[in-house]
């Protein structure tokens, strides 16, 4: 029997290390069996493998890390996530009545977004002196409408491309996407599995863009991205409204913190217009346009 020699705890995650084995255990939330076995029909692998399960626990074979991130570690990271919804797309029957609640919950989402600002303005304009922050926000305001309007516009682009088609492209999903979830080893390897999905590939995409837009070049990771698996029209509008959403700011009486939340969220909404105007998916919808 292999004796237990030293446990190194790296958040919700245990290393066991004996003489002639380490291995990875950590809570189960899901049963990823029946997932990484239907993954490698589908002739994708970027999956730890599973060593046992328990009712508590999945115990995973251990990865040594590569002493230096490679440059293409980005690269690579976009082309196991566009691999994974290329290999696992199918198209399933949905109703009319899904795009419109989709449609509906947008609208209604940008309506309280613009209400909040509209509101907040309202106060600015109401001071008699400004403090940082809001004189920051005041000043920019512009570029919130400007956004907003962009929203809109699109959404409504993407509803009439969706609402009367009965079929929807999906695929497995990871849904928790995000740089320390890939580790360059033996092989290219996703963790981090628990959350995953059949869902739009969008999800995907949407919840890695807000995760790393400032760590990655997202130009270069998606231009990647669509070699290996391209968008359609509906899904590069649903992609850009959705990472568009501007956030609410964390009210707090702490001056500083403040004016480093608005000038985030500034700095967010600059950086995404500048990603949609770069164009990455514009050759796409040209070429379904024609």
């Amino acid at each position: 029997m292999n004796k237990i020699k030293k446990i190194i705890r790296k958040g919700k995650v245990k290393i066991l290390e004996g003489d002639s084995f380490t291995e990875v255990i950590k809570e189960k939330k899901k049963d990823l069996n029946d997932l990484f076995e239907y993954l490698s029909t589908r002739e994708y692998f970027c999956f730890p493998d599973i060593i046992s399960t328990s009712d508590r626990t999945i115990k995973y074979k251990y990865y040594d890390k590569l002493k230096h991130d490679p440059p293409e570690k980005d690269i690579e990271f976009i082309s196991s996530v566009a691999l994974l919804h290329y290999k696992t797309i199918y198209y399933k029957e949905v109703s009319r009545k899904k795009y419109k609640d989709i449609y509906n919950t947008l609208i209604d989402n940008i309506d309280y977004l613009k209400d909040y600002y509209n509101k907040l303005i309202e106060n600015i304009d109401n001071e008699v002196y400004m403090s940082p922050s809001n004189y920051l926000l005041a000043r920019n305001y512009s570029v919130i409408l400007i956004n907003f309007y962009y929203i809109e516009k699109e959404l409504n682009k993407w509803y009439n491309l969706v609402k009367d088609k009965t079929k929807e492209r999906v695929c497995i999903i990871h849904n928790n996407l995000k740089k320390d979830n890939f580790l360059m080893s033996s092989k290219n390897i996703l963790t981090g599995w628990d959350n995953y999905l059949v869902d739009t590939p969008i999800l995907d995409l949407y919840k890695l863009y807000r995760n790393e837009y400032k760590n990655m070049d997202m130009e270069s990771i998606f231009k990647k991205y669509i070699e290996i698996n391209k968008l359609t029209k509906e899904e590069i509008s649903l992609f850009n409204v959705m990472i568009s959403m501007p956030s609410t700011i964390n009210i707090t009486n702490n001056e500083y913190k403040k004016v480093v939340e608005v000038k985030s969220i500034l700095d967010y909404t600059y950086r995404t217009s500048n990603f949609i105007n770069l164009g990455v998916f514009k050759e796409l919808v040209n070429e379904s346009n024609n």
